[in-house]
């Protein structure tokens, strides 16, 4: 789910805009702000996934102070007050823009974000995590694995959440089907 920080000194167009973002089923939160401080600590109590700021919000000077706080993965959608060329960029917007061209744009920046999050879910086992699993496939338990390996039950535990959300792989027999396809254990391995 997106979280959405949207800053402008206008309550008409931050209404507006909260309106138009409830077409997102992806949207989660939409926290709305004002003034500079109170965005200021927005970003950092929610670490939003994409932030609108309208231009005339901040100096040049206050808008890259702004943008080192954010976290490295959020998104900055730029405000205009004017009519933009058509050859704008991207994460530019115009409060003048219609509603396809405004609900286009943030289409596709949330497409962006949840492409993302879906490449780093998918990412690979680390070599830990690749030993842990064939402890697993080979049927030991966790207290076992934990004392072949020096590392508490619970360290393997949480290995193993890792697993499961990495792979997609919920069941014991599931793991140890990939752990043979993966040539992380022989079938003759198992007992």
């Amino acid at each position: 789910m997106v979280k959405i920080l949207f800053a402008d000194q206008s309550y008409i167009v931050r209404k507006g805009f909260t309106s138009l973002l409830e077409h997102f089923n992806e949207v989660e939160t939409v926290l709305t702000v004002a003034g500079k401080e109170e965005c200021r600590e927005a970003v950092q109590s929610m670490a939003p996934h994409i932030v609108f700021i309208n231009t005339s919000f901040f100096t040049s000077t206050e808008m890259n102070e702004f943008k080192g706080m954010m976290p490295d993965k959020t998104h900055i959608l730029y405000l205009f007050n004017s009519v933009l060329p058509d050859e704008s960029p991207a994460n530019q917007l115009s409060i003048f823009e219609s509603k396809a061209s405004l609900i286009d744009k943030i289409h596709q920046v949330i497409q962006k974000i949840n492409t993302s999050k879906t490449t780093s879910e998918s990412e690979e086992l680390s070599p830990r995590e690749k030993l842990i699993l064939k402890h697993v496939a080979l049927g030991h338990t966790n207290k076992a694995i934990g004392e072949l390996l020096f590392i508490s039950s619970h360290t393997v535990i949480s290995h193993r959440k890792n697993i499961t959300r990495k792979l997609g792989i919920k069941t014991v027999s599931g793991l140890t089907v990939y752990a043979i396809l993966n040539n992380l254990i022989q079938m003759e391995d198992i007992n």
